[in-house]
């Protein structure tokens, strides 16, 4: 009798931690696909950024593959062999937090966000996104970057090569061919690096741009690589 009330005892606190589980992953789900209001603006989107070698890997962590990041992640990478470095994915979420809150994008001015992961595999976000927050919820996606907190895995992203809303099946993250295949023929690209060695206003080259120039910010987010023409 006594096993008996421990196995529906395990059995109760299993569905309980099951239920638990599904409710995180609804409610993240929810804030997600929650879209920012954007103020009317009587201009064109004009500006593009893209996020190069963003260090979104996965990594099998505790018995289970996930995005992994340098930070939490860093003693069982480095148990592996691997450089914590090269899985810094919260430098996509704090790139990607950073462009979605700018005044840029609350007033309509930004038309899309390009990431390109290091392997290769290159995402658009939609300007409207809201990602969540912190990096746990977000060091699953992608990225994210934001998938395994959005409630599918990696891979399956780019099987399905997109995520939509429930609600309007709007596509929110979508996997694409080389960015510049969908820029504007009037685009203007320009690169950003911390490691650069030439500190420049940013909001110079908004102010200073003709409304017929569509600029697209090239930004290097990797901790290990330097931008070049080719990245």
């Amino acid at each position: 009798m006594e096993d008996l009330r421990a196995c529906s005892s395990r059995l109760c606190v299993g569905k309980k931690r099951k239920i638990e589980e599904t409710s995180h992953e609804e409610e993240v789900r929810e804030h997600l696909t929650r879209q920012v209001p954007v103020e009317s603006h009587n201009q064109k989107a004009m500006i593009s950024f893209i996020l190069q070698n963003a260090a979104i890997r996965k990594a099998f962590i505790k018995k289970k593959w996930v995005v992994a990041n340098g930070i939490d992640d860093e003693e069982a990478l480095l148990r592996q062999n691997k450089n914590p470095n090269d899985y810094m994915s919260q430098i996509a979420h704090v790139a990607l937090k950073a462009i979605l809150d700018s005044p840029l994008n609350k007033y309509g001015l930004i038309g899309a966000i390009y990431v390109k992961i290091a392997d290769g595999a290159l995402f658009e976000v939609k300007p409207h996104v809201r990602i969540p927050r912190t990096l746990p919820r977000f060091s699953g996606l992608m990225f994210i970057h934001m998938c395994l907190v959005y409630g599918i895995d990696v891979v399956e992203l780019l099987q399905k090569s997109r995520i939509r809303t429930n609600d309007t099946n709007e596509t929110l993250m979508s996997v694409i061919q080389e960015p510049t295949r969908h820029l504007p023929a009037n685009s203007r690209i320009i690169g950003i690096s911390r490691n650069s060695g030439k500190l420049v206003d940013l909001l110079d080259y908004v102010n200073a741009a003709r409304e017929d120039v569509h600029l697209v910010f090239m930004v290097g987010i990797s901790k290990a690589r330097k931008l070049t023409n080719s990245s």
